[in-house]
């Protein structure tokens, strides 16, 4: 079987599973969905930068992302006070162990902004979902993103001539427009079927905004793994690498959907 193949057959297992855990199942389920997807992600992350740091003060970004989205699931409003502990631990062991442990600022950078990189958007998705219409918008910037990628990708692999970036050299500036039509026309239907007392031009904008976001958020991760020489961040979903490659463009759309919906 071709990697295309596979990677066409995950996608169609992945969206039908997702329509039921979204659309039919309880919220909580949802919620660990996304926890799962965070632990994975963080692990993968760390296991493309290699911080050379104890893996206790790793392991505690595994225990406080948890904690975290149960605070969610729970709905809890402390959850926002979490975050400042994803800095403090790090660092505190910094200062005790310092110089002894011989560790770099770096390191502890690097272990610090898994966290704000992965697992802050991520909670936000979950605190989207909560929302009125909330499961809808799920839908919504789940749809854009698919569909900004998969134009991305066949108008990049048919027409793509033009190099968009030395960070990629696979993503051409084709394959970007192609990807801006998918999320433009995307959400163009989704507002005109399902928000019918938004405008859909306004929808349509919002599209741009995920789509453009969620391109940047492709090629800041592109950048990750060739940093650290990696093809892809794992090997969990056959044809598409790991979690971090399946949801990176998605980590930068969220945020951008939070602040519209809200503000």
């Amino acid at each position: 079987m071709t990697t295309h193949m596979k990677r066409v057959i995950t996608a169609f297992i992945a969206i039908l599973f997702l329509i039921g855990v979204i659309g039919k199942a309880p919220l909580w389920v949802f919620i660990i969905l996304i926890l799962f997807a965070a632990l994975i992600s963080l692990n993968e992350f760390y296991a493309l930068i290699k911080p050379k740091i104890a893996e206790k003060i790793v392991f505690s970004n595994y225990v406080l992302t948890t904690i975290l989205f149960f605070s969610i699931l729970i709905n809890s409003h402390h959850y926002i006070a979490l975050f400042p502990f994803f800095v403090i631990f790090p660092l505190a062991f910094f200062i005790f162990t310092y110089p002894k442990s011989h560790h770099k600022i770096g390191d502890i950078a690097n272990v610090i902004m898994g966290p704000f990189y992965i697992c802050l958007p991520l909670a936000l998705l979950a605190i989207i979902a909560r929302l009125p219409q909330g499961r809808m918008w799920i839908f919504f910037i789940l749809a854009v993103i698919f569909a900004g990628d998969t134009g991305s990708f066949y108008c990049g692999k048919f027409f793509g001539k033009h190099k968009l970036t030395q960070i990629s050299p696979g993503k051409t500036w084709e394959g970007t427009i192609g990807g801006l039509i998918g999320n433009i026309a995307c959400a163009g239907l989704f507002g005109y079927v399902f928000f019918t007392s938004l405008s859909v031009i306004s929808i349509m904008i919002v599209g741009i905004v995920l789509g453009i976001s969620g391109q940047i958020g492709d090629l800041a991760e592109s950048m990750l793994k060739r940093t650290s020489n990696k093809k892809d961040s794992g090997k969990i979903l056959p044809g598409h690498g790991g979690m971090l490659d399946r949801i990176d463009s998605l980590l930068f759309a969220v945020p951008v959907l939070y602040v519209y919906l809200n503000y």
